[in-house]
């Protein structure tokens, strides 16, 4: 333990050496940066909420909001009953069914005459029950299995009897009633010689049974009320029965975000045919899949539902166009894995769902009246939408007298017309509209992480990556590292001018990087290794007006520029090391690639030397985009936004964002205990990959990481209408319509121009 812990004691030492990582300002007045600039005095009026009983914690009822269309009359944590003297829980399953979720177990006892087949679960009002069958498990040495009756208050059930060698002698079907007691019984005419995936009844008497085959085929098989088989059909994909339409039961292929396959069996014609719901194009179109989803069953032939990370949708045919029902983070819930869905006969919507405590059972009826709960608007990116609905899920269930509105339809010129006018969301993922360049638009935070406890919570290098001129206006909970990789003779440091130098005396190509294809991309990133914002850039001085342009220099940037014409492959990394390339870009997001990248530049001689800037080479650590506050936002809006903030850089909420490396040394310290215990398991079970995922060297690989960390400074960015000058000059210059002279020339007059605006 005391090699894991090393990294987070330095972390501590070098906050508290470093003295200023967010520190309060002692006096009111500004005071002057080293640079010149003024800083904002440091706010300590911060508001939060008072926590609220948790919602769901033992001892308490839970009750759901009635924010949304649909609202949850139960929401139970499930599981298969336990009885006391067994030796094994046996074979069974879990299923929802008309009347709630159903787990159904062969409990087994060291003697066989006490085995015994039961059920427990849970009504859709929450009720929960017990019931055992009045076939024994010992009546015959057999498999039996129960499963839903479709649109029926009911159940179906079938058993296996095996005789000497386990060879099937008998296999019957059963109807049973809601109390599970048998009221039909059949013997088919041909024995059951495979195993069973799923199984299921239908409101005319059938018996649905299908059978996977490797790789991914399935075997679907339909027995008539009297146990004749009458459909066979082998698919060539994964698929599931569902129930739909008040007694009927359709297949559907695996779920991917848009590719949603729904068929029903064509008894007369002996095939599937495909339902309408799944293969029209315009309901495709309006059905708006943009999220990864869960689950998808139909309700009938011109309507679906669908579960994602967001909530539970539904779209018809005639209609053309999705809609919420209900919004997980409206409720607290954080769904990881989407077991089952089943719309009951009076409109009950049944969910088995996974989150991080187990498998829960809630049940979504009509709103009745809805209420409003006292909130703010989070404007977000598409891309990052899962990690602010997660955080609103823990969010409302610390405060669920308050919501946090999670949504991705902003279009970017009007959101910023809006925060321009002083109104809009109130927080603002960044992504959305950019975030050096506008920071009169923008709350300062200083002080934040101080009066919310969180400060001693951080990685000190990360707090610099919410701030503008020296001053917090945004908070981040990840980030990556980007470097560029060298040779063992390459390079030992660069500043741009060094950079220039080392590409002039290169024969090779300037670079590979594994992720860009064309040599219009080459080109293009060329240019931004010579920019890490306004201030440190070799392209202009802000302070003096001094441009490079129209001066021997940035003729040797444009001549060294044709280095990245036909930059090689990435060659798994090897490109460098054969001499085609002077150096290669790396991002570290994960745990596995910096232990990865220790490895490779100790077994190559390579060596992580950064990008250049004016003072030497530096490695960039970038946040995914920082949240912010609107400066116009209320006392009330800014105390909900300030708990929303607090709740976003919970170690709770940022162990559910595991995109990039977070910014919380004890989610760093937590998940490398899952990275190595992700190892031991592979490592158990004869998967492991030592290529993959390195058995850590806590010593070398910490204080490689710390090295990263340590001399990594937060990338920039221009400020966009400036970026937008360079990008479209140089998409000229490099798609041929202008040459060197005339880049030259339009760079000098634009950026002078941009220059003078500024003053």
């Amino acid at each position: 333990m005391g090699k894991r812990m090393r990294f987070f004691i330095v972390l501590i030492m070098v906050m508290m050496l470093a003295g200023c990582a967010g520190k309060e300002a002692e006096t009111p007045e500004r005071e002057a940066t080293d640079s010149g600039s003024v800083a904002l005095p440091v706010s300590t009026e911060y508001s939060f909420l008072t926590e609220e009983e948790e919602a769901g914690e033992e001892g308490t009822v839970w009750k759901d909001n009635a924010v949304d269309d649909y609202t949850a009359v139960i929401n139970l944590r499930v599981a298969a009953e336990t009885v006391k003297g067994t030796i094994s829980g046996g074979v069974g399953g879990v299923f929802l069914s008309e009347l709630g979720c159903i787990f159904h177990r062969q409990h087994l006892f060291p003697l066989s005459k006490d085995n015994w087949y039961g059920v427990n679960g849970y009504l859709p009002e929450g009720e929960e029950f017990k019931a055992s069958f009045n076939l024994k498990a010992d009546d015959e040495y057999g498999y039996f299995k129960i499963g839903n009756l479709s649109g029926e208050k009911g159940y179906a059930a079938f058993k296996i009897v095996w005789g000497e060698g386990n060879a099937v002698t008998e296999t019957w079907f059963y109807e049973l009633d809601e109390s599970f007691q048998i009221v039909r019984k059949v013997k088919t005419e041909e024995l059951m010689q495979k195993e069973i995936s799923e199984f299921m009844g239908d409101a005319e008497g059938n018996f649905h049974l299908t059978h996977l085959t490797p790789p991914s085929k399935t075997e679907y098989f339909i027995y008539s009320p009297e146990g004749k088989l009458i459909f066979d059909e082998v698919l060539d994909f994964p698929m599931t029965l569902c129930a739909y339409g008040g007694g009927r039961v359709a297949a559907c292929t695996d779920i991917t975000c848009a590719e949603c396959r729904m068929y029903e069996a064509d008894l007369k014609a002996g095939n599937l045919r495909e339902l309408p719901v799944s293969s029209e194009k315009n309901f495709k179109r309006g059905m708006g899949l943009t999220d990864y989803v869960f689950c998808m069953v139909p309700l009938d032939e011109n309507g679906c539902i669908w579960c994602t990370k967001e909530g539970v949708f539904t779209c018809y045919s005639q209609e053309k166009e999705k809609k919420l029902l209900y919004k997980w983070s409206n409720h607290g819930i954080i769904p990881q894995r989407i077991e089952n869905v089943l719309v009951t006969a009076d409109g009950t919507i049944e969910i088995l769902y996974h989150d991080a405590g187990g498998r829960n059972f809630v049940a979504l009826r009509p709103t009745e009246r809805k209420e409003e709960l006292k909130s703010i608007t989070i404007a977000v990116s598409p891309y990052n939408k899962n990690a602010y609905l997660s955080a609103a899920a823990y969010f409302i269930n610390k405060y669920p007298q308050y919501i946090v509105i999670v949504k991705d339809d902003y279009d970017k010129t009007s959101l910023l017309t809006q925060l321009g006018a002083g109104d809009g969301p109130v927080l603002i993922d960044t992504e959305l509209t950019g975030f050096e360049d506008l920071e009169k638009l923008w709350q300062p935070l200083d002080g934040f992480l101080e009066a919310s406890g969180l400060a001693k919570e951080f990685i000190p290098e990360a707090l610099e990556l919410g701030k503008i001129g020296g001053v917090t206006y945004g908070i981040v909970n990840c980030f990556r590292i980007s470097t560029l990789l060298v040779a063992e003779e390459g390079p030992k440091d660069w500043d741009y001018e060094g950079f220039v130098e080392a590409l002039e005396k290169y024969d090779g190509a300037a670079f590979t990087y594994q992720f860009i294809q064309s040599a219009v991309d080459w080109r293009e990133r060329f240019f931004t290794f010579f920019q890490n914002g306004l201030e440190d850039n070799y392209f202009l001085n802000p302070e003096t007006g001094k441009l490079i342009f129209g001066t021997p220099s940035f003729e040797r940037l444009l001549k060294v520029s044709e280095k990245a014409k036909k930059c090689p492959p990435y060659d798994e990394g090897k490109a460098i090391k054969k001499g085609k390339a002077l150096f290669e870009l790396f991002n570290v997001i994960t745990l596995n690639q910096i232990f990865q990248l220790r490895r490779r530049l100790e077994a190559e001689g390579e060596r992580a030397i950064g990008y250049p800037t004016k003072n030497g080479a530096k490695h960039f650590m970038e946040a995914v985009y920082p949240l912010a506050m609107r400066s116009t936002a209320t006392d009330e809006e800014k105390e909900i936004a300030y708990t929303f903030m607090k709740v976003f850089l919970s170690k709770d909420a940022m162990m559910e964002d595991g995109r990039y490396l977070p910014v919380r040394k004890d989610v760093l310290e937590e998940r490398l205990k899952q990275y190595e215990e992700s190892n031991n398991m592979a490592k158990e079970y004869g998967y492991y990959d030592p290529i993959m995922s390195p058995e850590l060297d806590w010593d070398k690989d910490i204080k490689f990481f710390e090295d990263l960390i340590h001399n990594s400074i937060p990338k920039k960015v221009f400020p966009a209408s400036l970026q937008a000058v360079f990008d479209e000059e140089f998409s000229d210059y490099l798609g041929g319509r202008i040459d060197g002279k005339a880049l030259d020339s339009h760079l000098k007059s634009r950026v002078w121009l941009y220059l003078e605006e500024q003053k």
